[in-house]
Order: structure tokens, then C-alpha cells, then sequence
């Protein structure tokens, strides 16, 4: 997939921000909620229905195909105003840059969903359930994977928990990166939570944070979908409200993965993960993302990814941070080249999830 300087304001910014208003479905995939995308699902496998009779004369009823067990097919799941691919003359510009077609050289069961691009978790947990459905009847799996990037990740939780839609049974693992937990000190400025920044300040933010979503104050002011989407992100509603209501599901294991950008090191705050962190290894921040990072350091070096935290981001067993910042996560970039491969970091995530028998 090529990619375009012009679409720095319109790629993925999951959780956050990703493409904005003009971005669809994937090339050929249902609309949001109807189904699932590609991958190379094996189908539902077929089952001869018994002849025999039952005690009163009638056919017997065909039995269940058996449901096979692991390895369980990966889902990746977008993040705010995400997509699956956008088709712009012979350019094919897609959220997880790659990640499906490199995944399945290697022999791996990879779909992408498509949810809502503008609206909180539950609305789009509601529309991820068809899909999930779908993908296990395609595969005649039990369980699936599921891979969020930012609000994708809390997506995952939602249908996952028992509060939630209670997936837990046809879950085996939650993996999220840089999806912010704790919520993002960004939104609360957006909604003008914070009591003790000044109004240019909050202004900034809030300008800077419409400019990537390709949004305007009008329709954060107006449109109740967008507004309650951002409530949901801030540090505020995720620990108020969010956490205490989705715990986790038992038997399904949870991982996390966090960026960290502005050539920040990550030493102290990335240490502990099951991975080492390499401090050695700094990510320059995309012009886009540049003031979003420096504003969430508040001046004290707080590492993050230019929208979330590396504290936000630990959920579970938290694995490892990158040296990338939002964006280049899942592969979108500026004008800007990156030394970041998030193609590697995807076949790390899926070979761990592998590794714990998934």
C-alpha cells in the first residue's frame, strides 16, 4: 500500500484519532456491523446430518459441527473514526498498513472488523458482535483473538466483559495497543475538564485534536455520537465509569502494548514488561502528533504516543513499549519516513498470543 502526505490528517488515529469524514468501509467489505473483512478464514467446516430415527419415527436432528480449538483466528479491531480500506484511485490506503496481507504469508487466519467510526464502545461492541459471530461460523473456531489499536482495544473489553456482551466464552486473549485505559489527558482538554489549564491552552488542544479527526467545534458541539465518544476517552469517565463498570472476563488472557515518541527513552516508565525495552531506540514524532505529545509530557517528561500515555496503555500483562508514535503503531505516516516496523511489532503480538497457546 502506497502512502499519501495529503492523508496526514485523515489516517488512523485509533481511540482518538484515525481517518476522518471521508473515510469508508474496505474495499468490498459489508458496512459497519454486517460482517467481517478479509483474512484467510477456512470456512465452516460441513457435517453429514444422522439418518437414524428418533422414538417416535421422526429424523434425528443433524448434530453440531464440532468447534475447533486453537489456534484461534486474529481479529484487528480499528480505533475512532477508523477504516478498513479506502480506495482513492489506483491508491488503496488501509488502517493496519499491510498487517493483514504480511500475517498471511505466514499462514495466519487474519480479519479486520469495521465498526462506527464516530461513536462510544458500546455502540460499536454492539456492531463487532455480528462480525465476531461471523468469524467463528467462517472458521468453525471456538474463539477468536482480539488486537485493538487505541479505542479498538476498549471495543474488545466491552464485548469481552461480563458487563459488556459477555464474549468471554469465545475470547481467548485481548491484546491492545496504546488504548487508553486511564483515558487521555487530551480529551479531558477537549471537553475542558481540566480546571487548571488556561483557555488558549484547552483551545490549542481542542484545534489540534479536531484537525486530526477532521472534525470542527460545531460538530463536537452538536453531534451527541462524536461528544459522547470523546467523554468516554478522557481520564475522567474511564476511571469513573468505564473500568469500574467492564471487568475483565475470567480465563481470557489480557496484554498490552505502549508507544512513546519525542525521542523520549521510556527508561522507568517501559521497564517491567515482558519484553525489554530498548531506550537506545527514540521515535521522532510526526508534525501532526508533535504538540499533542509535548502537551501531554505536562512538563514533566511523561512518556506517551502523542495521544496516550505509556501508564494509560498498561492493561493485563502488559508486554513491551515501541519506539513509534499513534500513527506509525499500525503503519500510517507523514510526509516523513520511519526506521519503525510495525509489521514486526504485529508478528511479535501474534506469535506471543501463539506462544500462550492461542
Amino acid at each position: 500500500m502506497k502512502q499519501l502526505s495529503s492523508f496526514v490528517s485523515c489516517v488512523a488515529l485509533a481511540g482518538l484519532v484515525a481517518c476522518g469524514s471521508a473515510c469508508g468501509s474496505e474495499a468490498g467489505a459489508p458496512d459497519p456491523g454486517d460482517g467481517t473483512t478479509s483474512g484467510t478464514g477456512t470456512g465452516t467446516p460441513s457435517s453429514t446430518p444422522s439418518t437414524g430415527a428418533t422414538g417416535t419415527g421422526a429424523p434425528a436432528p443433524a448434530p453440531e459441527p464440532a468447534k475447533l480449538g486453537a489456534p484461534y483466528p486474529v481479529v484487528l479491531m480499528h480505533g475512532m473514526s477508523g477504516f478498513g480500506q479506502l480506495e482513492i484511485g489506483p491508491v488503496g490506503i488501509t488502517y493496519f498498513d499491510g498487517v493483514v496481507e504480511d500475517l498471511t504469508t505466514k499462514g495466519e487466519s487474519v480479519f479486520v472488523t469495521i465498526v462506527p467510526p464516530y461513536d462510544t464502545s458500546d455502540a460499536r461492541a454492539q456492531a463487532l458482535s455480528k462480525q465476531i459471530d461471523d468469524i467463528l461460523k467462517r472458521t468453525g473456531k471456538a474463539k477468536v483473538n482480539l488486537v485493538g489499536h487505541s479505542q479498538g482495544g476498549m471495543d474488545a473489553r466491552v464485548i469481552t466483559s461480563p458487563q459488556g456482551l459477555g464474549y468471554g466464552d469465545r475470547v481467548a486473549s485481548v491484546t491492545t495497543v496504546a488504548t487508553p485505559h486511564h483515558g487521555s489527558k487530551v480529551a479531558d482538554a477537549v471537553l475542558g475538564l481540566l480546571q487548571y489549564l488556561p483557555a488558549d491552552v484547552i483551545d490549542s488542544v481542542t484545534g489540534d485534536f479536531l484537525a486530526l479527526v477532521e472534525k470542527t467545534a460545531y460538530e463536537l458541539q452538536s453531534d451527541a455520537h462524536l461528544r459522547q465518544q470523546v467523554v468516554e476517552l478522557s481520564e475522567k469517565y474511564m476511571s469513573t465509569v468505564f473500568n469500574p463498570k467492564y471487568k475483565d472476563a475470567p480465563g481470557v488472557l489480557y496484554m498490552s502494548y505502549a508507544g512513546r515518541t519525542n525521542l523520549r527513552t521510556g527508561m522507568g516508565v517501559c521497564d517491567g514488561g515482558a519484553y525489554d525495552n530498548d531506550p537506545l531506540d527514540v521515535d521522532v514524532t510526526q508534525a501532526a502528533l508533535a504538540p499533542l505529545a509535548i502537551f501531554l509530557e505536562e512538563g514533566k517528561l511523561k512518556v506517551n504516543d502523542g495521544l496516550v500515555t505509556v501508564e494509560s496503555s498498561k492493561w493485563g500483562v502488559f508486554q513491551q513499549c515501541v519506539p513509534a508514535d499513534h500513527l506509525k503503531e499500525v503503519g500510517q505516516l507523514g510526509p516523513a519516513a520511519s526506521s519503525f516496523n510495525h509489521l514486526e511489532l504485529f508478528r511479535n503480538i501474534v506469535a506471543r498470543i501463539r506462544k500462550a497457546g492461542f
